[in-house]
């Protein structure tokens, strides 16, 4: 099933955030996040089944999100 990001023409480049998520997700099935700034700045969030989903990182949930993991790695 598609991804709400795109990888661009070239299947072997990192995946790539093209266009960003407005909906919320649930922040329980989030395990990682990176940040990106090329080709848009966007937060790309990682949930348990290894789905890459990208998000405006300006949202409020999302920065909740990112602090939640943040603590879930430090307690590790």
């Amino acid at each position: 099933h598609p991804l709400l990001g795109s990888a661009g023409s070239q299947p072997m480049r990192k995946f790539a955030c093209v266009n960003l998520s407005t909906q919320r997700l649930n922040i329980r099935q989030l395990v990682n996040y990176e940040k990106q700034q090329v080709p848009v700045n966007a937060i790309m969030f990682i949930t348990e089944k290894g789905i890459k989903i990208c998000v405006h990182p300006d949202q409020k949930w999302v920065q909740t999100a990112i602090k939640k993991i943040d603590q879930k790695r430090s307690t590790k």
